[in-house]
């Protein structure tokens, strides 16, 4: 489990890096798009613009992999990754629902850690499916499929949680990891250990 002082962990993200380079020729889902690549690392200042342009500050450890892993990849949906890949930073906005402007990052993920949403989630948060965004308070982080995506939790209860969205109109779930970090790894460990399907 990572946390914000451990995030940039030199340790965690060599392991990482190392696991992410032996997974190359992995069978799993979505690895013929990105084959296991990452595009060169974001610099500082365009991760400091995005935050200070939006208000808000990314989880230590999305910061940590994007700024010293790498970031974007070959793929149509972005760099290696779960599922089609991680997308890059500037397409943050496609898990939303709504054309909303950059503030919608500063506004407080609705759906809290440990809850059950029932198929009136909607309502139960006060939200309606003409004109309120959903999903405001998380960053895109790639396509599942079938307008499912992953997002990473950016403001709100769940911060640095990653969390399942659907444009179908689902409850969000969060993945049972701690942080994107943990998240990023069991996918990593997934893919070495041969599998196929990954969730």
């Amino acid at each position: 489990m990572t946390t914000e002082s451990n995030a940039e962990s030199p340790d965690l993200l060599r392991r990482i890096a190392d696991k992410l380079a032996k997974a190359k020729g992995s069978r799993i889902f979505g690895a013929q798009g990105h084959r296991f690549e990452l595009g060169p690392p974001l610099d500082e200042r365009e991760l400091v613009d995005f935050e200070r342009h939006r208000g808000i500050l990314l989880p230590a450890d999305y910061r940590a992999f994007v700024t010293q892993i790498g970031h974007d990849g070959p793929g149509k949906w972005g760099g290696a990754g779960p599922f089609w890949g991680l997308l890059p930073l500037r397409r943050w906005d496609e898990a939303l629902v709504q054309n909303t402007g950059s503030d919608v990052l500063k506004v407080a993920f609705p759906f809290a850690p440990g809850c059950d949403y029932g198929a009136d989630w909607l309502d139960e948060l006060g939200l309606t499916d003409d004109g309120e965004e959903w999903f405001p308070g998380a960053i895109a982080l790639g396509h599942l499929g079938c307008g499912d995506l992953a997002a990473l939790v950016v403001t709100g209860a769940g911060r640095g949680r990653v969390a399942y969205v659907s444009w179908s109109g689902r409850a969000p779930v969060y993945a049972r990891d701690p942080d994107f970090l943990a998240w990023y790894e069991r996918w990593l460990d997934a893919a070495l250990a041969g599998e196929f399907d990954w969730c």
